[in-house]
């Protein structure tokens, strides 16, 4: 690998079954159709997508026929890993196969994608249970050399909001645990927050990315809807292992 790695990483559109569903008085689909317009009309073109999550609101193959038929527009290579508003078994029954990828590991040159399923049953929180602890350990143990971006649906870091940490990683301890062993993990990429924030951990960069659709308003302690856009972040990954990150918000 010669060349920087162009990432576009979208998360949680909230599809629906019917293409003119509303959620919070926002048409989702239209929302996302909007941003994978404004990426593929843009002089930057993404390498790979990576979606993080909560792609489907109502757990419906519909749905995710509808991601499917949106995003193979931009023909590249599409990781996913559910949230909890997913159903994962759907979801890799339409999403896993080429050029779709459900979970798993990928690697492009000397970088090495990680897509890790956090969700739990029931519970709009998460947690990573052993078998994906396993995965984790496994993959970076096994790819020493090579430098790693991981990406899940729930966040490991407080974000600041008291109703939205309660609803976050719940085992984020033995996650980052994992991480802090390892000295090839160069970034941490999340969805489920709907905000962008970015923190620089142990030399790892730790970020979230808006929703492709409405957002929350960032440090409340109660449930509030922000007045931001429908947003989506590219992320640069250097032959080096350094990477730059960047949000758009579309108007």
């Amino acid at each position: 690998m010669t060349e920087p790695l162009h990432i576009l990483h979208v998360t949680d559109p909230h599809l629906h079954a019917h293409r003119d569903a509303m959620m919070r008085g926002l048409n989702t689909f239209e929302s996302f159709v909007a941003v994978i317009d404004h990426v593929a009309a843009g002089q930057r073109k993404p390498d790979a997508v990576l979606a993080t999550g909560d792609l489907v609101q109502d757990e419906t193959r519909q749905g995710y026929e509808r991601f499917r038929q949106v995003v193979s527009k931009l023909d590249v290579p599409v990781h996913c890993v559910p949230g909890n508003h997913d159903s994962p078994r759907i979801m890799a029954e339409v999403l896993g196969k080429p050029p779709f990828h459900f979970c798993g590991s990928h690697s492009y040159g000397n970088w090495r994608l990680l897509m890790l399923n956090s969700t739990v049953r029931w519970d709009d929180g998460g947690r990573l249970e052993p078998s994906q602890l396993k995965i984790l350990e496994t993959a970076l143990h096994k790819h020493p050399h090579e430098h790693v971006l991981i990406a899940l649906h729930h966040h490991p870091l407080p974000t600041g909001s008291h109703w939205l940490d309660g609803l976050g990683l719940r085992n984020s301890d033995e996650f980052l645990r994992i991480i802090d062993g390892c000295t090839n993990v160069r970034a941490v990429a999340w969805g489920h927050v709907h905000q962008a924030a970015e923190t620089m951990r142990n030399n790892v960069l730790m970020f979230s990315t808006p929703s492709t659709g409405s957002q929350f308003l960032p440090d409340s302690d109660v449930f509030m809807m922000d007045s931001r856009p429908p947003g989506y972040r590219w992320i640069e990954l250097q032959p080096d292992g350094s990477l730059e990150t960047e949000v758009v918000w579309l108007s």
